[in-house]
């Protein structure tokens, strides 16, 4: 049972992952398009922990220019200590390749990897999105078991991985975030489009959450992320964040999850590469 506790925590660490990929202003390479100059260079780190554990696990994440217009938000995940023993020292990997619309205002994805390893077991999951020819494609490999899937895109509409879509709401591309208001971002087409729910509490409920944390600095938002997807043996998943003025995530919490309770993270370390310059593989190309 302690095994899959380990790999809960894992995969509960890798949402929270998503959700401190938001930074300030990059000091570092000049890039003219708004959205990226903003964010390039930016490295983060995080930890998570549950019931009085803490940490037991954690991941760092980055933002690069691919050169051409085009950006890579890199994230990484691991257990550490006994759990990263007991869970064979699994590891999480994402890479979410995008270029700019709207005058470089706006994020959309190119390309959306999730890798899982776990010893020799491996699941890697990869969404190409194809606005030219109107295609979402999503291609898995399971340990050698391969399977593709081709959605169509209806006209007018843009699709969001969860990286991209965070990277754009805390730009300010879905409009200001306020209290009270509720942003849904579409992420995928599959089984009735997945979305994910943001919901800005009132700034009551928020004066009351602050109140009662210990530590009560860089907590200006309280967000609530509801995604209408299987996730930890939950049919949807949910957390709870809080986010700073420049809407820079703070400390959060996964809630429910099975055998864990909730599971709690908090962002360790923001700094930028000063020099940031163009990520070069052959991979990305």
């Amino acid at each position: 049972m302690v095994s899959r506790l380990g790999k809960k925590a894992i995969t509960a660490s890798l949402l929270l992952g998503f959700l401190v990929l938001f930074s300030g202003n990059s000091c570092g390479q000049e890039i003219e398009e708004p959205i990226a100059k903003r964010f390039n260079g930016e490295v983060l780190r995080y930890e998570i922990g549950f019931w009085f554990f803490f940490p037991v696990g954690g991941g760092v994440a980055d933002f690069r220019s691919l050169g051409q217009g085009r950006y890579l938000v890199y994230h990484e995940g691991q257990a550490y200590g006994f759990i990263g023993w007991l869970t064979r020292h699994r590891k999480e990997i994402y890479r979410s390749v995008m270029r700019t619309i709207n005058e470089g205002t706006r994020l959309i994805p190119i390309r959306y990897e999730e890798n899982t390893v776990r010893g020799d077991w491996y699941l890697k999951k990869t969404t190409h999105y194809d606005y030219s020819a109107k295609k979402v494609i999503v291609e898995t490999d399971k340990k050698g078991d391969k399977k593709r899937e081709e959605f169509e895109i209806p006209a007018g509409t843009l699709y969001d991985d969860p990286v991209t879509a965070f990277y754009n709401f805390r730009s300010g591309v879905y409009g200001p975030v306020e209290p009270g208001k509720e942003f849904i971002l579409r992420t995928l087409p599959t089984k009735g489009e997945e979305i994910i729910r943001l919901q800005v509490a009132s700034k009551e409920e928020a004066d009351t959450r602050r109140a009662a944390e210990e530590d009560k600095r860089e907590k200006d938002f309280f967000v609530r992320i509801i995604l209408n997807r299987e996730m930890w043996g939950r049919k949807k998943g949910e957390l709870e964040i809080w986010f700073n003025r420049e809407l820079l995530p703070t400390s959060g919490i996964v809630k429910d999850l099975p055998l864990l309770g909730d599971v709690r993270g908090k962002r360790t370390y923001r700094g930028f590469i000063s020099s940031p310059g163009i990520y070069n593989s052959a991979a990305e190309k």
